[in-house]
């Protein structure tokens, strides 16, 4: 069940196969690190730009929110937040390059304004999981002599 578990888990990450929008990784034990995945998720966090002030922003937050909301309707922002450290978004945006999610942003009301721009970076799976898929040959190695 465990094994079944991990596969599953690997299938959704993208480690277990290669495919036109994610390189394959090595298995883990088998001397070659895990390949880079192309990213296809982007954390997206704002920044005020100077020359916004609460009313500028006030006046244009409706269609921020709408813009934003459509994106979730059409499945490109996966998840949306409201900052606790200070007022702002973050969301993950769901793409298929960094050139794309960009290009996404810019088109958002706020930042078309010159209110708002966004910090971007480039999340994937978690490649360390990889490890788990194929020990490492010494610990097979040690595991058959201690028998």
């Amino acid at each position: 069940m465990k094994k079944t578990a991990i596969l599953l888990l690997a299938s959704l990450c993208g480690l277990s196969h290669a495919g036109p929008e994610s390189p394959s990784t090595a298995p883990a034990g088998q001397g070659a690190a895990p390949q880079a995945i192309a990213p296809r998720l982007v954390l997206v966090m704002d920044r005020i730009l100077p020359g916004a002030t609460e009313d500028k922003i006030k006046a244009l937050l409706a269609d921020e929110a709408r813009a934003v909301l459509n994106l979730y309707l059409a499945g490109q922002v996966r998840e949306w937040y409201f900052r606790q450290d200070r007022p702002g978004v973050v969301f993950l945006l769901e793409t298929n390059s960094q050139e794309a999610a960009q290009a996404t942003v810019d088109a958002l009301p706020l930042s078309k304004a010159g209110f708002l721009a966004y910090d971007l970076i480039p999340v994937g799976p978690y490649i360390p999981l990889a490890t788990l898929l194929n020990p490492a040959p010494a610990a097979k190695a040690g595991k058959k002599k201690a028998n």
